[in-house]
C-alpha cells in the first residue's frame, strides 16, 4: 500500500472532493434558479466522460496525491499496460481494477465506486472470494498479501 500524502490539505477550505453525497444533495436541493443550478454544475460535478474507470480512478489518484507509476508498480502490472488502463486506452477487468485500488490504498467505498464506474460488479460480502478481498482492503493489505490470503483460502488470486 502506498503512503497517502494529503496531510497538507488539513485545515484548508472544503473542496468538492471532500463533500459527501449527502452534502451535495442538500446543496442541490437548495438551489432555486437555473443560475444556481449552473453554479452547482460548474462547482460540484464533472462531465459524464470522467465517470468511466480511468476518469474515476485518476480523480482518486489526484485527491490522494498518488503517482500513477507508483500505483502501477504496487499493483504488479506491466508498466505499459498499466498506463494504457489509466489513460483509458484499455478497459481493465475486475481483478485489475481491484489490484489498482488495493495498490492505491483506496477505501472499500472508493473501490466499490471504481468498480461501478467500470461497469463491473461490486464486491459482495456473501461471496467467499470477495469477502477475503474486502477483509484485505479493510486491513490495509497490499496486493501480494491479499493474493497470499486468497491462495491460502483456496480462492483464485487477483490476476
Amino acid at each position: 500500500m502506498l503512503k497517502k500524502e494529503n496531510d497538507a490539505h488539513i485545515g484548508t477550505p472544503q473542496t468538492t472532493d471532500s463533500k459527501t453525497t449527502g452534502e451535495l444533495l442538500r446543496i442541490l436541493t437548495g438551489t432555486h434558479s437555473q443560475k444556481e443550478l449552473d453554479a452547482y454544475l460548474e462547482t460540484h460535478t464533472k462531465p459524464d466522460a470522467s465517470m468511466d474507470f480511468a476518469g474515476c480512478f485518476q480523480h482518486l489518484l489526484k485527491s490522494h496525491d498518488l503517482k500513477k507509476s507508483d500505483v502501477i508498480r504496487a499493483a504488479q502490472l506491466d508498466r505499459t499496460y498499466g498506463y494504457q488502463i489509466l489513460n483509458g486506452a484499455r478497459q481493465p477487468g475486475r481483478d485489475k481494477i481491484l489490484a489498482l485500488c488495493v495498490a492505491a490504498g483506496l477505501t472499500l467505498r472508493e473501490t466499490q465506486r471504481c468498480l461501478e464506474c467500470a461497469g463491473e460488479g461490486i464486491l459482495y460480502a456473501k461471496s467467499s472470494r470477495d469477502a477475503v478481498i474486502i477483509y484485505g482492503i479493510e486491513h490495509h493489505m497490499d496486493v501480494m498479501r491479499i493474493n497470499e490470503l486468497l491462495s491460502n483460502k483456496g480462492e483464485r488470486i487477483l490476476e
